[in-house]
């Protein structure tokens, strides 16, 4: 069967930086900000954790803010592709969350608990399969829904699968979403762990304490298209029974996913211009990252990295697609997004991360993530004609 493209055709995008591309494209050309601090509930814990919020959706009306924002990035999504009619209604549908409606969950049962007692957690059950069916209803799409839980690799691995469906000619047009908002289980447990900083994460640097989170919703329209267009040239899963929450730091499972993402899309470490680096600031998947990079790269020049968590926070299960939305569309517009003072010495972890907004050349480019629970994935985009 002959291969289809799976382009990029229209992309909508919410973080703690704004909504829309502009806003988010603006911030990128500025220094990363520090968080600021959440009160986190559940029953008679009270925390306050560092948190980067949705710009644009305040916590007001937690019962309708996840349909609004994920409404908003979708739409924005269909508009910027021009899309209508009998091809929107054949749309698939990939989610990729790492709590997908926990959040609804949680505000029903602390509502229930100043009321009664007796309330019990998660009496409305969360489902990955109800946000799925509810985006289909709203949208009229009538192609098949896919939902991905895989911590923070989930969205990656939703455009991963979409694209490899369109390329086999199963489906012609994929709506891939990613979706994050705040739930207080995840942030206390991130907290409980001593994972997270109160300052600006700094990725690679030496003097990294931890993460931040973050939350975010996009999404991302994949058809037919143009060999101009950005496209997913390859990919690749893995997973690593060495930890449950880090890679192992010898970089053997990260090189490897690299490895299988480049023999996937059949070309050489050396034709990588750029990398978009997972970049958790955390001490061991900091080291993981860096020495398997360094393995792939070993006896050539590594080529420029860059990390965008420091921007928007670890959006978990949304960073696949929302740090390749970014990543994309800083270099249509000319630059690779720098963190000045931010991972600055090479001689700390081998890597050092872009320090002044680069101009990026032409070619194939690198995009990291590594998730808890031993989900790897790498992904490589460029245009059609890059190869």
């Amino acid at each position: 069967m002959a291969m289809n493209q799976a382009c990029f055709l229209g992309a909508g995008i919410a973080t703690h930086l704004g909504t829309g591309m502009a806003a988010q494209l603006a911030a990128l050309q500025r220094a990363p900000l520090p968080p600021q601090p959440v009160n986190c509930d559940i029953g008679t814990i009270h925390e306050c954790v560092p948190y980067k919020l949705l710009a644009d959706f305040p916590l007001a009306d937690i019962t309708q803010r996840l349909d609004t924002v994920i409404d908003h990035v979708i739409e924005q999504a269909l508009a910027a592709a021009g899309l209508a009619g009998a091809d929107r209604a054949g749309i698939s549908l990939f989610i990729g969350s790492s709590s997908f409606d926990i959040s609804l969950s949680e505000y029903s049962y602390q509502h229930a608990h100043t009321v009664r007692n007796d309330a019990i957690p998660m009496e409305d059950s969360p489902s990955f399969g109800k946000l799925g069916e509810a985006v289909r209803q709203r949208f009229g799409f009538r192609g098949p829904d896919f939902s991905f839980n895989t911590a923070c690799t989930s969205s990656a691995n939703a455009l991963w699968y979409a694209s490899r469906l369109i390329q086999a000619g199963k489906i012609r047009y994929a709506l891939v979403l990613g979706v994050e908002v705040i739930n207080h289980i995840t942030a206390l447990g991130f907290h409980g762990l001593g994972l997270l900083t109160r300052s600006v994460m700094k990725p690679f640097d030496a003097a990294r304490d931890g993460l931040v989170l973050g939350e975010a919703a996009s999404a991302l329209l994949l058809g037919p298209g143009n060999d101009s267009d950005f496209r997913l040239l390859g990919g690749a899963n893995m997973c690593d029974t060495h930890s449950m929450s880090a890679a192992n730091a010898d970089g053997s499972s990260v090189a490897a996913v690299i490895a299988a993402a480049l023999a996937e899309a059949g070309i050489s470490h050396t034709a990588i211009t750029a990398i978009k680096a997972h970049g958790t600031a955390s001490l061991l998947n900091d080291e993981a990252e860096a020495a398997g990079l360094l393995r792939i790269f070993s006896g050539s020049t590594l080529p420029p990295v860059c990390a965008l968590k420091p921007f928007i926070g670890h959006t978990l299960g949304a960073c696949g697609l929302t740090e390749l939305i970014l990543f994309w569309q800083a270099l249509s517009n000319g630059f690779i997004p720098a963190t000045t003072g931010i991972g600055a010495d090479n001689t700390v972890l081998g890597i050092s991360l872009v320090q002044t907004p680069a101009v990026p050349a032409a070619g194939i480019y690198l995009l990291d993530y590594f998730g808890f629970g031993g989900n790897n994935t790498a992904l490589l985009i460029g245009t059609g004609d890059a190869r």
